[in-house]
């Protein structure tokens, strides 16, 4: 795959977790930067300073559910609140250790979620979320 995201962004308050993920999409080369938050609070401020610079905000979101301060459901919801440009879009995947059934159905209720995995993601599962994203573009 030639074509390369230009930000992705996790959200997610595990450090060691954080390490790793921006480890695997910077060695995966289908991403050009990594955009870290370590709850949903932050990112909500980010997106919110940034909502009518879209180029700087990223085409991807790796989201987990359980956070302090503000929960990925959470985010979600004031996530739609916010009125970007018409041209901005942006996929978001749940990634977290939860598995259940309730949560996997919750989110299919939010459209912005493109895909729900559970812990940790592989190369290959990054690679697929990528090409989703570059699908939708």
């Amino acid at each position: 795959m030639n074509q390369q995201l230009q930000t992705a962004g996790i959200i997610d308050d595990d450090e060691i977790y954080q390490l790793v993920m921006k480890r695997t999409i910077e060695q995966s080369g289908l991403v050009k930067s990594v955009l870290q938050f370590y709850d949903g609070e932050e990112a909500i401020y980010f997106f919110k300073e940034k909502q009518t610079s879209t180029g700087m905000l990223p085409e991807m979101i790796l989201l987990d559910l359980n956070m302090p301060y503000m929960n990925g459901w959470q985010f979600l919801d004031e996530f739609l609140k916010i009125e970007f440009e018409k041209d901005y879009k942006l996929s978001i995947f749940i990634v977290t250790s939860s598995s259940t059934t309730e949560e996997i159905d919750r989110a299919k209720d939010y459209s912005i979620v493109s895909g729900y995995h559970i812990k940790p993601i592989s190369k290959d599962t990054f690679a697929e979320m990528v090409k989703t994203v570059m699908r939708a573009a």
